[in-house]
């Protein structure tokens, strides 16, 4: 019980500080973006991450997700066992699972996901049906994968030969729920359920993929973790089926899928909520083993992220925590560019939606994206149209503005550098066009 308590004590204080610590990372802002025109779907997602931000903030959202993630844990593990003692060595094991903790600090549509599928396994496994059905709606609104709990399910009623009346009422309200995003998707050509196939199962792939695949599940899941996983979703107990099959879904589908093109590595996230309900009965040694490894990579990797001592040619966790506020110089435009005002700016663009959004979060001016940039919530909603004679700002990270764009305006005036810098490291270098007097 002492362990356990000191491991979530850590996992608090580690969770505060990385969101008190760091700028708001670029799929926060983008989401940010999308609670300011809320609706029932967006081009990547559904839309509860987006419902969340705009009633709670962005960190306040992730931080009482993750807090009641780990409670709902809890409560499943002490269902499944019977003791205080097992729910307590699963809620702190999962306090300190990576992919865990960046849900729950960086509001994303992992960190809804994984507290409704918590919560809806945990109903499940109880049998209580109206909340099963609700959480599982609730799911389905975080992330399309939601639906995985429901093959779990079915996978375990198949085994034992059983399907409860009441799982019907469940599959009522879970589609009841959804079923406003499916409308949403069919009023806009079905982007959303496209997008996803595509960008989760198109592409190409191949045995290095899906070596990738393994290595970002032994960074975000665990060294020793992951090989529990496995021996849990192979040997665990009979009568934990569902929960051992909740595990196995999200693995087996994203594994297969990173065969098939190169993939994220949070996507199976769901999968180690209910294997560490699982690690929790094994031996105790297990659980200790699996706990402290995962402790040791979360302070390495919090201390780089506060006291970077190691260099790296390219700081991927430093750039993405780092150096974003940087860019609220540009809601003062004539800072850079003398005589320009705020009220001249119609809309600076970027070349991918991440910056965009960070332009748009930290100056509040209008953005749009340009220049070959991913298609993303953007292309679908209005673009920003300078009038005849305004300006407008291109800002990138080293790239010029596409011809396309400076072919709209009169002329190009730039680049002005725009340095991020941490504790004496380069973390960004930004670079601002002005593009002035838009043409009729």
């Amino acid at each position: 019980m002492t362990l356990c308590l000191a491991l979530l004590a850590v996992s608090v204080g580690v969770r505060l500080a990385l969101a008190l610590g760091t700028d708001v990372y670029f799929d926060e802002a983008y989401y940010w973006q999308w609670a300011q025109h809320l609706d029932w779907g967006y081009y990547d997602h559904p839309p509860l991450v987006a419902w969340l931000i705009a009633v709670l903030g962005i960190r306040p959202t992730a931080l009482l997700c993750g807090l009641g993630t780990v409670a709902a844990v809890w409560g499943l593990a002490r269902d499944v066992y019977g003791q205080r003692e097992a729910a307590w060595r699963a809620a702190a094991l999962w306090s300190l699972v990576p992919v865990g903790i960046l849900a729950g600090v960086w509001s994303t549509p992992d960190t809804p996901l994984l507290l409704c599928w918590v919560l809806a396994l945990w109903a499940l496994y109880r049998e209580r049906w109206v909340l099963a059905g609700l959480a599982c709606g609730l799911a389905l609104l975080s992330k399309y994968p939601g639906v995985l709990l429901a093959a779990a399910f079915v996978a375990a009623c198949v085994r034992a030969r059983r399907l409860p009346a009441g799982a019907w009422l469940t599959a009522l309200l879970g589609v009841l729920l959804f079923l406003p995003v499916v409308v949403w998707n069919a009023r806009h050509d079905w982007v959303g359920f496209a997008f996803q196939l595509k960008h989760g199962l198109g592409g190409t792939g191949g045995w290095r993929t899906f070596g990738e695949f393994l290595a970002g599940q032994l960074a975000l899941g665990g060294p020793v973790l992951l090989p529990l996983t496995g021996v849990y979703i192979l040997r665990g107990p009979k009568e934990q089926f569902l929960l051992r099959a909740a595990a196995a879904a999200p693995l087996l589908l994203f594994g297969y899928a990173s065969i098939r093109t190169r993939g994220e590595a949070n996507w199976p996230a769901a999968a180690y909520l209910s294997a560490c309900v699982g690690i929790a009965g094994m031996r105790p040694g297990w659980f200790r083993a699996a706990a402290l490894a995962n402790l040791a990579g979360v302070l390495a990797v919090g201390s780089h992220l506060f006291f970077p001592l190691l260099r790296f040619e390219r700081d991927v966790p430093l750039s993405r925590t780092h150096g974003w506020a940087e860019l609220s110089r540009l809601s003062e435009p004539s800072r850079l560019f003398p005589g320009l005002t705020r009220e001249d700016v119609a809309v600076v663009y970027a070349p991918s939606y991440q910056l965009a959004s960070e332009v748009a979060y930290y100056t509040r001016l209008p953005t749009d994206t340009a220049g070959g940039a991913r298609r993303s919530q953007y292309d679908l909603w209005p673009e920003p149209v300078p009038t005849p004679g305004q300006d407008a700002l291109w800002l990138s990270e080293g790239r010029s503005p596409p011809d396309e764009l400076t072919a709209r305006f009169s002329s190009v005036e730039g680049p002005v550098e725009l340095p991020a810098d941490f504790r004496g490291r380069r973390v960004h270098t930004f670079t601002v066009w002005r593009l002035r007097d838009a043409k009729p």
